[in-house]
């Protein structure tokens, strides 16, 4: 974790650094207090070497060319000095060494100062790098300890511990304020020192913690520096208030880490709307799924109820009837049977789209299943003067639930014989392939267009044949629309269902023999 450093203002030991100006002047002072001193005594006293301290002094300056005009300067005095000491009392070869170490000592004097200048910037620079990467660690440990799915509530806990954290802080409070009153939502960390005194809600705060004063940023300070402040606002609700007890960092690293909190508070705001709109739709399709249950489960018995009467009629129950009457009655049995058939599919498609569990599956033969189904279909086919042709020698078992698989293949079965021309032919094939059974149906019938190829998986999206893209997307008992039975445009879309609930698939495509086909893939049971 990074550790902050200390704010400046509660330092133990504040460094004092003199001006430039002030360096320079006393470097000079100090090199004509020498230069004098040297000029003015004897050779043999070796005043010169004091001509290094001026160069020396002129480091503190914090730049480069004072030091290095301070060497040129106390090289030229010290020449300077010497040449006078010589006028006045000669030369001799020990006035000569002294004076050449004097020059050899201010020139290296004058080099290692401004080595150890350089050292100073340089570690400065790798200081205040390293400072600056703990801080966006920092910031990046604070922003990945409140990214979390959170409420604003669990997103307040998690940011008062991450500012605690951050700022080394004794305590940090966040809470909504309305009308000058601390309320919810609410949170408070602190350390064991700090944990008494905390404002809780309810607790009306004191001016000066409510009005920002003018000129100040994000953040600004009351009770002598000691405690910090700031605003979260949330649109359309009442601000988040910050107060930070007894932080160990500057009141800039705490802007750094308050712009932070902010944009994500934002997003915990969206992130409830969100989870608001999907608890209205979840009880939105709840209600229209207990609709569907209602109006499909009372249709079914007044349906069967009449179906029965009708049934008794055409057996003679109430007397012979005449051949007009009885035409009506069928037509009446076929139109209630549709209906029947319609509840039904309301009632599939209400599973499906609740997600409840089919009843637990079994081990079926899809051949028997297959032949059954077309035995029911052989009415429908003679009466449209079309052909069923069944080629299902293999036997092939599957893992399933008979009702829905039953349901899958009459839908796309009924469709080829509706859209097959009189005098056409369907046909049934049954086969394996790569641990998949396969039942194929196909028909003479025209394709699909790509628009409706694409659309035609979708509930109440009926689709009849090339060039008509709405044949029957109503709940209509006339139209007859190649994905829906009975033109409800809910055929292929329970189709679709009932084999993705399976673990396979139907497929779509066009021979080039001019014939539709209808794949379904299931997994063969020794691959279940």
């Amino acid at each position: 974790m990074f550790v902050p450093r200390p704010r400046p203002e509660l330092a133990e030991r504040p460094v004092w650094r003199p001006a430039e100006s002030q360096v320079s002047g006393l470097s000079v002072t100090l090199l004509l207090g020498v230069f004098v001193l040297d000029a003015l005594t004897p050779n043999r006293l070796v005043f010169g070497i004091l001509f290094a301290a001026p160069i020396a002094l002129s480091g503190l300056a914090g730049r480069r060319n004072v030091t290095r005009l301070m060497i040129v300067l106390a090289l030229v005095a010290n020449l300077l000095a010497g040449i006078i000491n010589g006028l006045q009392g000669g030369w001799s070869a020990y006035d000569l060494a002294n004076r050449f170490l004097s020059l050899l000592s201010a020139l290296l004097v004058g080099f290692l100062t401004l080595r150890f200048r350089e050292a100073s910037t340089r570690a400065a620079l790798l200081d205040a790098e390293e400072y600056r990467a703990g801080h966006e660690r920092a910031l990046r440990e604070l922003t990945q300890a409140v990214s979390g799915p959170y409420d604003q509530a669990a997103f307040l806990i998690q940011a008062a511990q991450a500012l605690l954290e951050f700022a080394g802080a004794g305590s940090v409070v966040l809470g909504a304020v309305s009308r000058a009153v601390l309320r919810a939502p609410y949170s408070a960390a602190s350390t064991g020192e700090a944990s008494g005194g905390l404002p809780v809600p309810g607790q009306r705060l004191p001016t000066p913690f409510l009005a920002r004063p003018a000129g100040s940023g994000l953040v600004w300070a009351v009770q002598g520096g000691d405690t910090l402040l700031a605003r979260l606002p949330r649109p359309g609700d009442d601000d988040i208030l910050m107060l930070m007890n007894a932080p160990r960092v500057s009141v800039d690293e705490v802007e750094h880490a308050v712009s932070v909190l902010r944009p994500l508070l934002e997003r915990t705001r969206l992130l409830e709307e969100l989870q608001d709109n999907q608890a209205r739709l979840e009880r939105h399709n709840g209600v229209i799924r207990e609709l569907v249950y209602a109006f499909s489960h009372d249709l079914r018995t007044p349906l069967m109820a009449n179906a029965m009467s009708m049934h008794n009629a055409l057996k003679g129950a109430y007397g012979p009837l005449p051949e007009d009457y009885r035409q009506t009655l069928r037509n009446g049995l076929d139109a209630n049977a549709a209906l029947l058939e319609l509840a039904e599919k309301l009632l599939l498609v209400a599973k499906y789209e609740a997600g409840e569990p089919s009843p637990d599956p079994s081990v079926l033969d899809l051949r028997e299943l297959a032949l059954g189904t077309v035995a029911q279909m052989e009415p429908l086919a003679r009466e449209r003067g079309v052909t069923l042709e069944a080629h299902l020698e293999e036997s092939v078992r599957v893992l399933g639930q008979r009702g829905e698989l039953r349901r899958a293949v009459q839908n796309v079965l009924e469709n080829a014989v509706k859209f097959s021309p009189p005098g056409g032919t369907v046909r049934l094939s049954l086969g394996s392939q790569e641990g998949q059974a396969e039942l194929q149906v196909s028909d003479e019938g025209p394709g699909l267009s790509a628009a409706t190829e694409r659309q035609m998986y979708q509930r109440f999206r009926g689709r009849g044949p090339v060039g008509d893209l709405n044949a029957s997307s109503g709940l209509s008992l006339s139209g007859l629309g190649r994905s829906g039975l009975g033109g409800t445009g809910l055929g292929l879309y329970l189709t679709q269902q009932v084999m993705a609930a399976h673990g396979g698939e139907v497929g779509y495509s066009r021979t080039q023999s001019a014939r539709t086909v209808f794949t379904l893939r299931l997994p063969l049971l020794e691959s279940a």
